[in-house]
């Protein structure tokens, strides 16, 4: 996934561009993320223009995905709820992802929560998305429920899962964050509850020499680190019963 952030600037390569409302004192943002493949997790940085949780339709810009293009969301009552864009530009309710019979609300009614997660599958790999909404100021809490939770960072900057200010230390040791990466691949962070940090485990090499010859030896490190970038949607997964993310 990448994303370029620049604030008041009307330069082509502009990935956020926010206008202040003179009359409501609100600022209105559009922010650009774009990935080579055909699945990505993208961020709910946004509000609704009234202020109040934004609907699907208001944040995804049509116009930047394709017919076919799907919008997967991942309901608090444990179900994929999907919008597909259909020939006429409109994100209809898709209930063939469902296991039992539901009803989806309309696009323009389902509203996602600040820091919610939602994963969009295109029909053909790579594009741009842009996110149309309304910067909030409030506080935005995250739920992390007992398994697993689809969140994403609700911030315009890379938060820090080890930093003086970081919203994850009610982690159980042994929880993990999956985060999908550009290239298609994943990176997965882990909580060491013994030492109150989040990190992961890499190779290092250590060159030795065996009869007179030198030969490298891989041995798995843990290494203190982590970070949830900007517009950037992961899983989070509890060992424990979950707790409250305070961004």
């Amino acid at each position: 996934m990448k994303l370029r952030l620049m604030i008041c600037a009307a330069a082509a390569s502009t990935a956020l561009f926010a206008g202040e409302n003179d009359a409501t004192s609100a600022t209105y943002a559009v922010m650009n993320v774009t990935n080579a493949y055909t699945d990505t997790v993208i961020a709910v940085p946004w509000v609704g223009f009234d202020g109040n949780a934004i609907t699907i339709s208001n944040l995804v810009n049509t116009t930047t995905i394709a017919a076919g293009d799907k919008l997967y969301m991942y309901g608090s009552d444990g179900k994929w709820y999907a919008y597909t864009k259909n020939a006429a530009g409109n994100l209809e309710g898709d209930i063939t992802v469902n296991s039992e019979s539901i009803t989806i609300p309309d696009a323009a009614e389902q509203t996602v929560a600040r820091g919610s997660g939602l994963i969009l599958q295109r029909a053909s790999a790579g594009g741009t998305v842009f996110l149309c909404g309304r910067v909030g100021s409030d506080d935005v809490t995250t739920t992390i429920a007992t398994g697993k939770t689809l969140f994403a960072n609700p911030t315009v900057a890379d938060v820090d899962l080890n930093g003086a200010d970081s919203p994850f230390k009610g982690a159980a040791n042994g929880d993990t964050i999956t985060i999908p990466l550009n290239n298609g691949s994943t990176e997965k962070y882990t909580f060491d509850g013994t030492k109150s940090e989040w990190g992961k485990m890499t190779k290092q090499a250590t060159t030795i020499t065996i009869n007179g010859v030198e030969r490298t030896r891989y041995s798995n490190v843990w290494s203190k680190c982590g970070s949830i970038p900007a517009g950037t949607g992961a899983w989070y997964e509890t060992t424990g019963t979950g707790y409250d993310v305070e961004w």
